[in-house]
């Protein structure tokens, strides 16, 4: 089977061509256009003005203000859905509204995974003063003791 050339469609499967098609015609250039507009950034403070850099303190703020947020969402979920269920774990049966029972299975699923990111977090600052203290006690490191923070 004869490969297309540029000029030529592809062709049918099950046909060889064995004339070369005709060519279409050169298409007319389009007319230019103008160039999209550029958009630069504008400047957020005046270009004299000091550059407010982020803070621990306004980090914690706007943490604890999307929580007392989601704390409100959840507060209106727990109260629109009192229907009480019941519920049996490890032989004991009692009854509680959905609500509730849907926001304890989500504390008690934050705690475990909590647990599990503490653990992991351990084990990684343990692998880590492991490593800064075997990079410590290598010779040949003259003039450039590193201390860790880990000891």
């Amino acid at each position: 089977m004869n490969p297309a050339s540029e000029n030529e469609p592809y062709p049918q499967p099950g046909r060889i061509p064995d004339q070369p098609s005709a060519v279409a015609p050169p298409l007319e250039p389009a007319p230019p256009t103008a160039p999209p507009p550029t958009l630069e950034p504008q400047p957020v403070a005046p270009a004299g003005a000091p550059r407010i850099d982020r803070t621990r303190a306004g980090s914690i703020w706007m943490s604890l203000s999307v929580g007392a947020v989601f704390l409100v969402v959840l507060l209106i979920f727990v109260v629109q859905n009192t229907s009480a269920v019941r519920l049996g774990f490890l032989g004991w049966h009692f009854s509680l509204p959905i609500g509730v029972a849907i926001l304890v299975a989500a504390v008690v699923g934050a705690l475990v995974m909590a647990i599990a990111g503490g653990v992991r977090i351990i084990q990684l600052r343990q692998a880590f003063g492991r490593l800064a203290r075997a990079h410590d006690a290598q010779p040949g490191q003259a003039g450039h003791q590193r201390k860790s923070r880990f000891r």
